[in-house]
C-alpha cells in the first residue's frame, strides 16, 4: 500500500476521533506544529526517518518533544511510532490538514507576484479563486518572486494558473525556435 494511503488512513482516524471528543481545532493547532518541527528541524526529520533508532527511544524523544499537546495527539503518535509508521508522519499531517480544511471550507491557495499586493488586488483574487473552485473561504499564501518579472501565479492544491511574464517570454521562445 502507498505510503500516501497508509498516511490519509491514519490522519481519517485522527479526525474522526477529534470529531467525537469535539477538540478537532486544538489538534489541528497540534498537527500544524508537528508539521513545522518535521518540516524545519533537521534533527527530528532525521529521527523519524531513521531505521537504526528503536521505537521505544524514538516516542520518549517525540513525547518528549510534544509534551504541551493534547492527549490525543500524545496517545496518536504512541501509535504512529509503535506501528513503525514515524517516517511518514509529514504525510499524515498533510493529509489532517487537507481533511480539515475540507471540513471547515477553507481553501488554501499560493499566489505568487513580482511586487506586494494591495488590498483590492488582494480580494479580486480572493473572489476569482472562490468562484472558480466553488468555496468561500479562500485562504492566501503570497509570496514575492522577482523572477516570474510581472503578472502572477495561483496554485490551489494540483492546478496551476501561470500568468507571469517569464512564462509568456519562455513560450514565445519555444514558439520561435
Amino acid at each position: 500500500m502507498s505510503e500516501l494511503r497508509i498516511a490519509s488512513r491514519y490522519a481519517k482516524s485522527l479526525v474522526e476521533l477529534a470529531q467525537q471528543q469535539k477538540n478537532l481545532n486544538l489538534i489541528y493547532e497540534d498537527i500544524c506544529m508537528i508539521l513545522d518541527i518535521s518540516n524545519n528541524n533537521h534533527d527530528f526529520h532525521t529521527l523519524i526517518k531513521s531505521p537504526i533508532i528503536k521505537s521505544e527511544v524514538k516516542n520518549d524523544i517525540i513525547i518528549k518533544i510534544f509534551n504541551n499537546t493534547q492527549s490525543l495527539t500524545k496517545q496518536f503518535l504512541t501509535i504512529i511510532v509503535n506501528a513503525r509508521r514515524e517516517s511518514i508522519l509529514p504525510e499524515v499531517c498533510n493529509s489532517f490538514i487537507d481533511m480539515y480544511n475540507d471540513i471547515n471550507g477553507i481553501a488554501p491557495a499560493l499566489v505568487v507576484t513580482a511586487l506586494p499586493l494591495d488590498e483590492s488586488n488582494i480580494e479580486k483574487i480572493k473572489n476569482y479563486i472562490s468562484k472558480t473552485i466553488n468555496k468561500s473561504n479562500v485562504q492566501l499564501e503570497i509570496k514575492i518572486d522577482r523572477g516570474i518579472i510581472g503578472g502572477l501565479i495561483i496554485q490551489y492544491k494540483d492546478k496551476l494558473l501561470d500568468m507571469s511574464i517569464k512564462s509568456e517570454l519562455h513560450k514565445l521562445k519555444l514558439s520561435l525556435n
